[in-house]
C-alpha cells in the first residue's frame, strides 16, 4: 500500500477513536467545548475519507482524456477538506454564541467535569503526532491534499488546546468560569475558518491556474540563463496540474545553429527543470532565433 494511503487508512481509526472518546467525554462530562470538538474529529473522518478517494483518482496515468494527468483531482479534494473545514467552524461559532448569548442573559450552564478535560488533554497528543507523521508523508510525496488533511488534524490539535483551557477553567474553577466553555468554543471556530481560508485560497489558486510564485518563475528565467546558447528567456508561464508544474518558456537560439544542435540545447533546459521540480514537470520550450 502506498505512503500517502497507509497514514490516511491510520489517520480514519484515530479519528473514529478520538471523536467516539471526546463525545462521550463532552456528555457526560457536560462540555459543549467538547462535544464541539468531536464534530471536529468527526469532519477529520470525513476528509480522509475523501482524501483517498482523491488519491484513487489522481494516482492514474494520463489517458487520452487527460493528458496533463489526473492530478487536479487531488486539488478539488483539498478544497473540499477546507470548505468541510469552514462549515463545521461556523456551526461551531453558531453553537458557541447562542450560548454565551443565553449565559448572559441568566439561563445557567451546565459545569463541566474533570472527565472533559483530560480528554482534551489526550486529543491534544494524539492529533499533534498525527499531525506530524501526516505532514511528513506530504512533503515526502508532494500531496496537496495529504498536507490539507495534516493542517486538519492540527486544527484539531489546537482547538483541543482551547478546549482543555476553557473546559479546566470551568472544571477546577468553579461556576464564575462557566462561560469559558463556550468561549473556548468560539475560539476553536476563529481557528477552523483562519486554516479553511488558507487551503480554499491556494487550491482555488490551483483550479484557476494561477501561476507560480514570483520567486519560483524568477528561478526558472535564471536556470534557462545558465544553460548555454540560450539567450533572452520569456514568455514565460506556469501553472501546477496537481502535484508537478506546467511550464512553457520562450527562448532565443543563434539562428544560424543546426537543428540538432538546437534540439539539444531545448533538450538539456527540460531536463534541468524536471531535475530541479520533478521528474513529473511538463516543460514546453519554443525555439526563436536571433542574428548574431
Amino acid at each position: 500500500m502506498l505512503p500517502e494511503r497507509q497514514i490516511t487508512h491510520l489517520s480514519i481509526w484515530v479519528n473514529v477513536g478520538l471523536a467516539g472518546l471526546k463525545l462521550a467525554a463532552g456528555i457526560f462530562g457536560r462540555s459543549q467545548a467538547l462535544i464541539a470538538d468531536a464534530v471536529h474529529s468527526l469532519s477529520d473522518f470525513a476528509t480522509d475519507v475523501a482524501v483517498l478517494v482523491g488519491l484513487r483518482f489522481s494516482s492514474k496515468p494520463k489517458d487520452s482524456d487527460h493528458a496533463y494527468g489526473h492530478g487536479k483531482y487531488e486539488t478539488i479534494v483539498a478544497a473540499v477538506i477546507g470548505l468541510a473545514l469552514a462549515y463545521v467552524g461556523v456551526r461551531i461559532a453558531g453553537t458557541a454564541i447562542q450560548r454565551i448569548f443565553h449565559a448572559m442573559h441568566g439561563d445557567p450552564l451546565p459545569m463541566p467535569s474533570a472527565l472533559a478535560f483530560w480528554a482534551a488533554v489526550a486529543s491534544i497528543a494524539v492529533k499533534e503526532w498525527l499531525y506530524r507523521a501526516t505532514m511528513k508523508v506530504a512533503r515526502a510525496t508532494g500531496s496537496a491534499a495529504l498536507v490539507a488533511n495534516a493542517w486538519h488534524h492540527r486544527s484539531d490539535a489546537y482547538s483541543s488546546i482551547a478546549t482543555a483551557a476553557g473546559v479546566g477553567a470551568a472544571a477546577f474553577l468553579g461556576r464564575d468560569w462557566l462561560i469559558l466553555d463556550p468561549i473556548a468554543a468560539l475560539f476553536v471556530s476563529v481557528f477552523l475558518l483562519k486554516i479553511a481560508w488558507r487551503i480554499v485560497r491556494e487550491q482555488l489558486g490551483e483550479l484557476t491556474d494561477q501561476s507560480l510564485a514570483p520567486e519560483v518563475c524568477a528561478e526558472i528565467l535564471d536556470l534557462a540563463r545558465g544553460i548555454p546558447g540560450i539567450q533572452q528567456p520569456h514568455n514565460l508561464r506556469t501553472r501546477m496540474v496537481g502535484r508537478f508544474p506546467v511550464i512553457d518558456l520562450h527562448v532565443r537560439l543563434r539562428e544560424d545553429l543546426p537543428l540538432r544542435e538546437a534540439h539539444e540545447i531545448a533538450t538539456a533546459l527540460e531536463r534541468a527543470l524536471r531535475k530541479r521540480f520533478g521528474k513529473e514537470t511538463i516543460a514546453n520550450v519554443h525555439l526563436e532565433p536571433y542574428s548574431a
